[in-house]
């Protein structure tokens, strides 16, 4: 379905008033009824999605790091951390909560936006919930709505906060936390704008990491910010109410630019479900290389790897730098981040081993000489077909020994709109993960609560099967 033409259920009123008005009047007024039923199916699966990868993280040393991080700034308090139970405020929950549903970069995307769309609506949902003793209905609604205004943000920018190097799931995964945390602190429309508008002066992260951990921690912050917002504003912290369109709002200070109207979050809010845009990622790696492992894999059983010349690899110069270059650096990258956010090594990896998974980049070791001798073959050239940021196509063409010439296109790759994964995949990706860490008995359990979500009395069972081994 597209987002655009999605279903046309009760509309919100949200024609009065500031942008973030109009939202804050969706936000607390959204009603499980009111959403599409395509929306509230699509909001399980990337919560189950989203936990699964976030239940894994903690398996990883910078799950243990952001762990013992947010532990010294105090235990404590009646929310809890996934994996691992230790007692948090619902900010500092949310902080870990977040880092570890992005940690592994294999979360979600809204692809026209480029912004992950769960992992701060997640964190911010389960701290917030839980130190409210929200339902899981509550729960849902609230990370519908998250999920939804994140969206629509992203969307304002779209391509241009990456252009200004801003990374639109930092920046707009604020506002969405605000506004999931909102709902479940149960603040009214006039406390949820001034939360709304105190996370303006919080809505930051740049793009900036190189090899770093920094991108892992974008969520946790924006999830953290979002919850601090909604605390200040229940306590009678005053917000200002024009913190998007102001002359020195976020329109202004990150895009330089009012949005058309079109683009505006407010349009038909209500009407249109902007989440239903939001991609799953079946391979943990960059979203924009995942139509380029599908165009390899289909190309793989057509040719023997002895045969590679050379491949050519298509790509919208904005992403050369992210994705392809240093050249030398991509093709024999030094760590497992390195290597999911180079077109070299992850269509070497397909061809070689015909999958592209946690193992390949975790477990296995990266310079093996088939990968890497496929790597050194592979070039980055433009794309003057490309219809970035309205999807993130790819190409392989495969140049062989003796001049023959293989080629694949792909518009868009599994997990979007247009080619979605089935939920069989995407329970089978869940448990994939969280089996790392938890045995398959108690993640199959918690697969059933969350897919139930709407039916639970409370988030405790859920946050307890996430560290039950």
């Amino acid at each position: 379905m597209n987002p655009t033409n999605a279903s046309k259920s009760r509309s919100i009123p949200t024609n009065t008033g500031s942008e973030s008005q109009r939202v804050a009047h969706f936000a607390v007024e959204l009603e499980l009824g009111a959403i599409p039923p395509a929306v509230v199916e699509l909001a399980k699966r990337h919560l189950l999605d989203a936990l699964g990868i976030a239940i894994a993280s903690t398996g990883f040393d910078f799950g243990r790091a952001a762990l013992k991080g947010v532990r010294s700034l105090g235990e404590g308090g009646r929310a809890s951390a996934i994996g691992s139970g230790v007692a948090l405020s619902a900010s500092g929950a949310a902080l870990l909560n977040g880092v570890l549903a992005h940690g592994l970069d294999y979360d979600d995307t809204h692809i026209a936006g480029i912004y992950h769309a769960s992992s701060p609506a997640l964190a911010a949902v389960l701290a917030a919930g839980q130190a409210n003793d929200a339902t899981g209905k509550g729960a849902l609604i609230a990370f519908i709505a998250a999920l939804e205004i994140g969206c629509r943000l992203a969307l304002a920018g779209a391509g241009d906060f990456t252009h200004r190097g801003f990374h639109p799931t930092a920046v707009c995964g604020t506002f969405a936390a605000a506004v999931a945390a909102g709902r479940l602190y149960k603040l009214d429309a006039a406390a949820l704008t001034s939360a709304l508008g105190l996370c303006g002066s919080q809505a930051s992260g740049i793009l900036e990491f190189g090899t770093s951990w920094l991108k892992r921690f974008h969520p946790g912050w924006s999830a953290h910010g979002g919850v601090v917002a909604v605390a200040m504003a229940q306590a009678g912290f005053v917000g200002p109410d024009t913190v998007f369109e102001g002359s020195r709002g976020f329109y202004a200070t990150h895009l330089q630019r009012i949005p058309d109207r079109e683009r505006l979050p407010s349009h038909e809010l209500g009407q249109t479900w902007h989440a239903l845009g939001i991609a799953l990622k079946p391979y943990p790696c960059c979203h924009v290389i995942h139509a380029a492992v599908d165009a390899a894999l289909e190309l793989r059983p057509q040719f023997e790897l002895d045969e590679i010349e050379r491949i050519e690899c298509p790509l919208v110069l904005e992403w050369h730098k992210l994705i392809a270059e240093p050249r030398d650096a991509c093709a024999r990258p030094a760590n497992p981040y390195r290597a999911l956010f180079s077109v070299q090594y992850v269509v070497a990896l397909a061809l070689a081993r015909g999958r592209v998974d946690l193992a390949a980049f975790y477990d296995e070791p990266l310079d093996a000489p088939d990968v890497l001798r496929i790597a050194e073959r592979v070039w980055c050239v433009d794309d003057p077909l490309s219809d970035y940021p309205a999807h993130f196509p790819g190409e392989v063409i495969v140049h062989l020994k003796g001049g023959r010439v293989l080629r694949s296109r792909k518009a868009a790759s599994l997990g979007t709109q247009e080619y979605p994964m089935h939920r069989q995949d995407v329970e089978g990706k869940f448990l994939s993960n969280a089996t790392r860490v938890i045995d398959r008995q108690v993640a199959e359990q918690l697969m059933t609560c969350v897919m139930s979500l709407e039916k639970q009395a409370s988030l405790d069972q859920i946050m307890s099967l996430t560290c039950s081994s």
